[in-house]
């Protein structure tokens, strides 16, 4: 009888001691499991992804950026040695985008920011740079922003700017800038430009088109050219829309030149240097490029042949930092439009 109740007490001591073994050894497998797994989801390049552990049974969340490689971290879980199940919870990220385009009705922005001040500060600089297209904006705060990502869209709207018209768009990283140039000088301009902000964080493509003029018209645009070069032409007075004598005989060169090609249209433009009030060199760049139609039109070009576009500073064609620099982006410009 005592040998029966010594060898019950036994087998009581060993389950005993079995269960708080197992109790004992259970958090410790659940964390060796927990690390394994996240280990071997990280080095498989999903680290976006998270893993929780419940025993020996692992739950994946997060976000990744294909449906492939959902069941990718799926796989790679479920091959950690001692996983039981695996419990895949991840989705697809939506794509963060944002994009602005210049077109002749306005200027429209969609897209996301990662915060209200953010929108207002992108706001500021549309307004500044697009002083002539009034924003159609659906921009919508939301988090999960790449490192840089405003920053990067102030330093791009400005090769968007120099565009007749066209499309900046970034999705997460990858950016676009596409639409159509004036000649081949802007498009090499905003290459160098582009090619000079690269972030090391984005990739952008780019998509210029220059019009092609016919013959006739390209020998025009080629001769306005080089009678209006920048830094060596002065139609106006310093900080005057008052166009001088030699500013009138000059014109009345130009004028020449357009009978040679009386049939295309002609965009005058009005560009001013950095210095001084935006608004005020917008509405002084408008009022010159007017004086400049108004003087053709009394020579006896074709009123319907002609536009007046006031752009202030925000298609300079040299560094506004120094004196040359200033001279040069102080301009007048005739951009024939067959069409």
């Amino acid at each position: 009888m005592g040998k029966t109740v010594a060898l019950i007490g036994g087998v009581i001591l060993l389950l005993l001691l079995y269960q708080f073994g197992a109790r004992a050894t259970a958090p410790v497998i659940e964390a060796d499991i927990q690390s394994r797994s996240a280990a071997a989801v990280a080095d498989s390049g999903l680290s976006a992804v998270l893993v929780s552990t419940d025993g020996r049974d692992v739950t994946l969340t997060g976000t990744v950026g294909e449906a492939s490689d959902i069941v990718r971290a799926g796989s790679v879980a479920g091959e950690v040695w001692g996983v039981r199940v695996v419990d895949n919870r991840v989705a697809v990220a939506e794509p963060y985008t944002f994009s602005i385009c210049k077109e002749p009705a306005g200027l429209v922005v969609a897209g996301n920011a990662p915060n209200q001040q953010a929108i207002d500060r992108l706001a500021a600089r549309f307004e500044e740079l697009f002083h002539l297209h009034p924003a159609v904006s659906e921009v919508r705060v939301k988090g999960g922003a790449p490192p840089r990502f405003v920053d990067f869209i102030e330093r791009m709207v400005a090769e968007l700017a120099q565009l007749d018209s066209g499309c900046l768009a970034i999705q997460d990283r990858e950016a676009s800038l596409s639409g159509a140039v004036w000649n081949q000088a802007v498009a090499a301009k905003i290459r160098r430009e582009v090619d000079a902000l690269r972030d090391p964080g984005f990739t952008v493509s780019l998509q210029l088109d220059v019009p092609t003029l016919s013959e006739e018209a390209a020998a025009c645009q080629a001769e306005y050219n080089r009678r209006l070069a920048p830094g060596e032409t002065v139609l106006f007075d310093f900080d005057s829309a008052e166009m001088h004598d030699e500013g009138r005989l000059l014109l009345d060169e130009i004028f020449e030149i357009g009978e040679r090609c009386p049939d295309v249209g002609v965009q005058v433009t009005g560009h001013t240097d950095s210095v001084g009030d935006r608004q005020y060199n917008i509405n002084l760049s408008q009022l010159r490029a007017e004086v400049v139609t108004d003087y053709l039109v009394r020579k006896g070009v074709d009123p319907d042949r002609l536009a007046a576009i006031g752009y202030g500073y925000s298609q300079p064609v040299a560094d506004n930092s120094t004196e040359e620099g200033r001279a040069r982006n102080r301009r007048i410009e005739f951009r024939i439009r067959e069409e």
